[in-house]
């Protein structure tokens, strides 16, 4: 659970649910936990009683797939990268080639069905995944038709968009896909300055034109991500501005973070701080303004990949069939986890590769200004999304009496709740 402090209220996340609770739902005074909100007993209660606590059962196993770790990008920043290359070097050395074929497309469906029945799970999720993975793309077609025989249900891809023309995005979305995560590094200048081909070329002005391809063609879902350093951060109100006329923004989600170093030295100044804090919420209210979607903020972290050992509710898979623990390890001989064909190793083999998300980056900050950042972005857009109506699935618990000199004796507020991942079924 996650209690934030929003303008008039308070924000408490459980899972992907939303509560806005009023002021006197929580307290800084636990002689227990000094400074740190708490619920107070009231709240807690009605949250309880009203289902918004429970934990909402997982159906789902998720798979991700290498179809290619070759990449016709040369981005400096990569986790794929073995060395530091600077933003004018197109061509770093990365992790060692490989191709999904059919015979390891079955091995994959296999394991996965063994995963699944393990668990209980009836439904497949599939995220397609590289190096670039349209550098293979019959194993990407190939991949999504055969998972629709064992259970698939939904399927993304996270491309850089360059070779997604609308004739591929409409075979794709034949298939099963959805939805396509797509990077940007600022506006035109900067990102072609790091998202170049290996050859030095830019790539902006095509990406943009095989997204409104793509949007005209077919029903294309879209994730845009900005990367945020110091090299780029004055573009992006440009940025979003531009993406707006290439493309519906409601048919579009917005995530925007900053540059990890992931540990091949790569350099970014800007630093978790109150400031910067201000600066993220702007632009996260021009993206709303302009009608794009931003993905509203979770109780904490949790990858379904990762976050569990040994597989039980996703797996990440590379080409060749080798088990990671998480997409950053990926080709990394000495962090593999498994094979599909074997399974995951013994647990005194598993327990020292197996990492999870960001386990190799380096900090914005200390760890408390990184809190302190996170928290204030994601209050604020929490009561932007309200205040716009962008949270979906919104229901009213009974809430805890009202405090204060206005307050009428026994009078109960309301407690708003949303699950934007489904319409919530609380009692």
């Amino acid at each position: 659970m996650r209690l934030l402090r929003g303008h008039d209220s308070w924000w408490c996340l459980h899972g992907s649910k939303i509560a806005r609770l009023p002021l006197d739902a929580v307290s800084t005074d636990d002689p227990d936990q000094p400074d740190r909100p708490v619920l107070v007993e009231a709240a807690r209660t009605a949250l309880r009683q009203g289902g918004f606590l429970a934990e909402r059962p997982r159906d789902g196993y998720s798979l991700t797939v290498l179809t290619s770790t070759r990449c016709n990008l040369g981005c400096g920043y990569c986790f794929q990268n073995v060395e530091f290359a600077d933003d004018g070097n197109p061509a770093p050395d990365r992790i060692p080639a490989a191709h999904l074929s059919p015979r390891t497309i079955d091995d994959i469906l296999a394991f996965t069905d063994r995963m699944m029945g393990t668990a209980g799970f009836t439904k497949l999720k599939v995220l397609l995944f590289g190096g670039e993975p349209l550098l293979n793309r019959t194993g990407c077609l190939t991949l999504l038709r055969r998972a629709r025989e064992h259970g698939m249900t939904s399927a993304a891809m996270v491309s850089n968009g360059v070779l997604l023309t609308a004739r591929t995005a409409g075979e794709l979305v034949d298939a099963g896909l959805r939805a396509t995560q797509i990077t940007f590094d600022g506006d035109r200048d900067t990102h072609d300055l790091i998202r170049a081909t290996r050859n030095g070329r830019g790539t902006f002005d095509q990406i943009l034109r095989n997204i409104a391809d793509v949007s005209a063609a077919v029903g294309m879902a879209w994730q845009f991500r900005v990367n945020v350093s110091h090299r780029n951060a004055h573009t992006v109100p440009g940025l979003l501005d531009r993406l707006a006329r290439h493309v519906e923004p409601s048919t579009a989600g917005m995530h925007i973070a900053l540059v990890d170093d992931v540990g091949i030295g790569y350099d970014n100044r800007l630093r978790h701080s109150a400031d910067l804090a201000r600066q993220v919420v702007g632009w996260y209210r021009h993206a709303l303004d302009l009608g794009f979607r931003p993905r509203p903020p979770r109780a904490g972290f949790h990858c379904e990949f990762c976050t569990i050992r040994s597989g039980r509710t996703g797996a990440v898979v590379n080409a060749d069939g080798t088990l990671y623990s998480c997409w950053e390890t990926v080709g990394k001989a000495d962090m593999a986890v498994g094979h599909v064909r074997s399974g995951y190793l013994a647990p005194a083999e598993l327990t020292p590769r197996w990492v999870t998300c960001t386990y190799n980056a380096a900090e914005h900050g200390t760890p408390e200004e990184t809190a302190s950042f996170h928290d204030a972005v994601d209050a604020a857009l929490l009561d932007e999304l309200a205040a716009r109506g962008a949270l979906p699935h919104r229901r009213s618990l009974p809430g805890p009496a009202a405090s204060g000199a206005a307050a009428r004796p026994g009078r109960r507020t309301r407690v708003a709740t949303w699950n934007p991942a489904r319409p919530w079924t609380g009692r």
